[in-house]
């Protein structure tokens, strides 16, 4: 009969309790927690692994317990247990007991999760076990992890990464004292696997905050960037110049003057729009993200787009607009612009912007839509992807785009090289601001990464910039409900100016005249003019 050594475990976890107390130690808890545990045990407790399935006894408090039971034995002469023996325990059943760790021992967060930054906070900066308050332990973990430890209810984001830690609780890796503020710390079993994290990083790499990003985005950056850019068509040049002149030596290619900047003599930095923010209440939230993951960042007040890089001479100062923009849209956003005609004069002036790079970031939400049916949004993000030539990504949460804009910053600053800034001295509109550096990329290009200046960008591309009539009757059409920049664009090839469209009412015709007045031109696809889209103009410019 095997022998019951309840009451010797009993009397060492009382001993190691106290001592831990008087150390001021974490581990007192647990001591106390299995302690009691092992007290209210109904049966006798005659096997190791009967100890290790008592609740609060892990790996090594079982460990420390049989270890004086070896001890005792040795002192007091008696035969330990078959059960207990160091040596007969590995050779009798490993095969069983194994089976039993990997069922209560094995799971591991994911690299760079919630539970993966808690861990690793805690054993980085709880070296005294005494336990650190939820706040300290955010700010410490947040470097860490890729997502933010602060739920958004206005977006519908009501998780965040502190939900980890009840499930590090759950698997008996973390642990908190009751009091308030309540006090975190790692277990036996927590402070094991944190230190294998912290050895193993991923994948056997040491742990940076960029590292997982750095390599989604070298896989983002290729599919995207050099695919899905390559197509983009080149805007015809509304006024070509013959022969242009080049003087290599001042610098001048058909009397614009250009500087050359070598890749050692600028920074790249992202500039985000002051209008991109995650709530009201929560203003900072991209830029203080990204300062987490040393993404250089800054917030300016951008003419288009949501997001630009721009390189920085490191002793002038000056900036420069290099060929990369985003657009960001939370689904209900993009759902919103939809119907009141924003989406397609966002895209024009993403066009218009005479950049290589066209990034169009979608964010999902959980929420559903009854604005618009199901068939329009897909419409209309497969036509971003296709007919519009923009690179398209959709995201789950505001999460994965800061970090696609990070991981993405360090690779343009791998690819980008030798800068060649133009520096024009009077563009009248936006289309010579995109001839310009057409007509210097057809000259200068791959051996240089042709640019405008960032104030250039700034001054020729902004909405309020003066716009030919040509440009304002387009701007105007596609307010329209069902007007897409495309059919705006056949509409204004019939009809230069406003005046010849109401002309052309007021001369006879009624709500299907548009229609068949287009039908005659032979159009196809998206720039076909349906029954409903000519009712719909005629209702704004021909009913009197």
């Amino acid at each position: 009969m095997e022998k019951d050594y309840k009451s010797l475990f009993v009397q060492w976890l009382e001993e190691e309790a106290i001592t831990a107390t008087k150390k001021g130690s974490k581990l007192a808890l647990l001591y106390n927690r299995a302690l009691d545990q092992v007290r209210r045990y109904p049966d006798e407790i005659t096997t190791l692994k009967t100890l290790k399935s008592i609740k609060y006894v892990g790996e090594k408090t079982a460990t420390t317990l049989k270890r004086k039971l070896v001890k005792y034995c040795e002192t007091e002469g008696e035969e330990i247990s078959n059960t207990f023996d160091p040596v007969q325990t590995e050779s009798e059943q490993p095969a069983k007991r194994k089976r039993t760790t990997t069922s209560t021992k094995k799971y591991i967060p994911k690299y760079r999760s919630g539970g993966y930054a808690i861990l690793l906070a805690l054993y980085q900066h709880d070296k005294s076990d005494r336990g650190i308050a939820k706040d300290p332990l955010i700010n410490h973990a947040s470097k860490h992890c890729d997502r933010s430890f602060t739920s958004n209810p206005s977006t519908s984001e009501f998780y965040s990464a502190w939900n980890s830690v009840k499930t590090l609780m759950n698997h008996n890796l973390v642990d908190c004292s009751g009091r308030t503020p309540k006090l975190y710390f790692l277990t036996d079993e927590g402070r094991e696997l944190a230190q294998k994290l912290k050895l193993t990083g991923n994948g056997g790499v040491a742990s940076s905050p960029n590292t997982s990003m750095t390599t989604n985005a070298e896989m983002s950056f290729d599919n995207g960037l050099r695919y899905m850019s390559s197509p983009i068509a080149k805007p015809q040049m509304s006024s070509p110049r013959v022969n242009p002149q080049h003087d290599a030596k001042n610098r001048t290619y058909n009397g614009i003057k250009y500087e050359i900047w070598q890749k050692e003599e600028y920074e790249i930095i992202l500039y985000l729009d002051n209008r991109e923010i995650r709530s009201m209440q929560d203003r900072d939230f991209f830029p203080n993200r990204l300062a987490l993951l040393k993404t250089p960042c800054q917030v300016k007040a951008l003419t288009v787009g949501d997001a630009v890089w721009i390189a920085r001479h490191k002793q002038s100062n000056r900036e420069v607009v290099l060929n990369y923009i985003c657009e960001r849209k939370r689904l209900d956003d993009l759902v919103r612009s939809l119907t009141d005609g924003r989406y397609h004069e966002q895209k024009s002036r993403l066009k218009k912007t005479g950049m290589k790079h066209f990034y169009y970031l979608i964010e999902d939400i959980n929420a559903t839509y009854q604005d618009v049916n199901g068939d329009s949004l897909q419409t209309a993000i497969s036509s971003t992807m296709t007919t519009s030539k923009l690179y398209l990504r959709r995201f789950r949460d505001i999460e994965e785009t800061i970090a696609f804009l990070a991981s993405n910053t360090t690779v343009i600053k791998n690819v980008t090289s030798t800068l060649l800034v133009v520096k024009p001295q009077d563009l009248k509109n936006q289309q010579e601001y995109t001839d310009v550096l057409q007509s210097f990329r057809e000259k200068f290009e791959p051996r240089y990464e042709c640019v405008h200046q960032f104030q250039t960008f700034q001054d020729m591309l902004g909405k309020t910039n003066v716009m030919t009539v040509k440009e304002m009757f387009i701007v105007m059409l596609m307010t329209i409900r069902g007007v897409s920049l495309e059919r705006a664009i056949v509409i204004q090839a019939r009809f230069p100016t406003p005046k010849s469209l109401i002309e052309f009412y007021n001369n006879g015709g009624d709500k299907d005249s548009l229609m068949r007045e287009m039908d005659g031109l032979g159009l196809v696809g998206n720039k076909k003019i349906g029954k409903v889209v000519s009712e719909r103009v005629y209702e704004i410019w021909g009913s009197k």
